[in-house]
């Protein structure tokens, strides 16, 4: 499927600034409505309505069902926009790591942030993944996701990399990229049934033990309990 009327290219969809509320008047309040309908939305995903209706939607932001219709033109947009939302949300959680400090402070650091994050984010991404084989912006917009982590965990961890080269770099890289990811959470704290504080400490360890393997030694103490 692709993406049609209001719902932005993928250029577009990290400009900066697009989370401001326009001078304009009228363009203001259309924002606002926009903005309203949105929330509702993720509202409702995080109460585990994954699928609202347009109805529920519209009745949660206080809006008529002509008005939904009229901000977004089918609910691909509208679910679009709620991962665009979601992505500004995810840049105020961010805080620079810098390569320079202990190894055990950067684990720290990163596990504690990846964690929080995916936690923050995944009700839309639950609701992303229903409909993402029918919707090539979703799947656009994954593949960023996970690229962006990659490229987050060569900087955060480069002085390790450096020191491994070819396939031993490569299987390193690709071990910690696959369990500090999204679906990975989502499997501890589903299938596994693991409380965040609980599955923030086993991607932890697991991390302790890739790192190890590889000759990179991280006595790390226990990251306090945040949720």
């Amino acid at each position: 499927m692709q993406l049609s009327g209001r719902a932005e290219s993928d250029a577009d969809l990290d400009l900066p600034g697009a989370d401001g509320v326009p001078a304009d008047g009228r363009t203001a309040r259309s924002h606002r409505t926009r903005r309203a309908i949105i929330d509702a939305m993720r509202a409702l995903h995080a109460e585990g309505d994954l699928r609202p209706t347009a109805l529920r939607i519209a009745e949660r932001a206080g809006v008529s069902l002509r008005t939904v219709w009229q901000q977004f033109d089918d609910r691909e947009a509208l679910l679009v926009e709620a991962v665009r939302r979601d992505r500004d949300i995810l840049r105020s959680l961010l805080d620079h790591i810098e390569p320079e400090r202990p190894l055990a402070a950067r684990v720290d650091a990163f596990v504690g942030q990846r964690a929080r994050v995916l936690e923050e984010m995944t009700p839309t991404w639950r609701a992303a993944r229903i409909h993402e084989p029918f919707s090539d912006q979703l799947r656009i917009d994954r593949k960023r996701k996970t690229d962006r982590g990659r490229r987050e965990l060569e900087l955060v961890f480069a002085p390790e990399f450096a020191q491994v080269t070819g396939q031993r770099r490569d299987q390193l890289l690709d071990a910690l990229h696959a369990v500090s990811i999204w679906p990975f959470w989502e499997s501890l704290r589903t299938d596994l049934g693991l409380s965040p504080a609980r599955a923030r400490d086993l991607v932890k360890a697991t991390f302790t033990a890739l790192l190890s393997q590889a000759g990179f030694r991280a006595d790390l103490s226990p990251v306090p309990a945040t949720y």
